[in-house]
């Protein structure tokens, strides 16, 4: 069975690992794509209208920018998910995502 582009770990895996914050902390970078790939790429691409795909936009940077805990091993400063966000927003336009209106 052929798993949907955007749910192929080797881009996103490249895109996190470029993050600053990140970059000393593989298993912090390894949960970020889990995360992504199990909760976050799902309901972005299952919104079905914009304010849907935007509260999805918005709980993950607020999820990126939550204080570290022992289950989420890191936080970024508001800029960088803001860079991250548009990091992720541009690769899905890249794979030919388009949201539906």
């Amino acid at each position: 069975m052929n798993q949907p582009k955007q749910f192929d770990n080797t881009v996103w895996d490249q895109l996190v690992g470029r993050v600053t914050e990140l970059q000393d902390n593989p298993a912090a970078g390894e949960h970020l794509v889990y995360r992504l790939l199990a909760q976050y790429l799902p309901a972005l691409l299952s919104a079905k209208t914009q304010e849907a795909r935007e509260r999805v936009w918005s709980a993950l940077w607020s999820y990126l920018t939550t204080t570290a805990t022992r289950a989420k091993p890191f936080a970024l400063p508001s800029s960088s998910a803001d860079d991250l966000i548009a990091e992720i927003q541009g690769e899905l336009t890249r794979q030919g995502y388009k949201a539906e209106e």
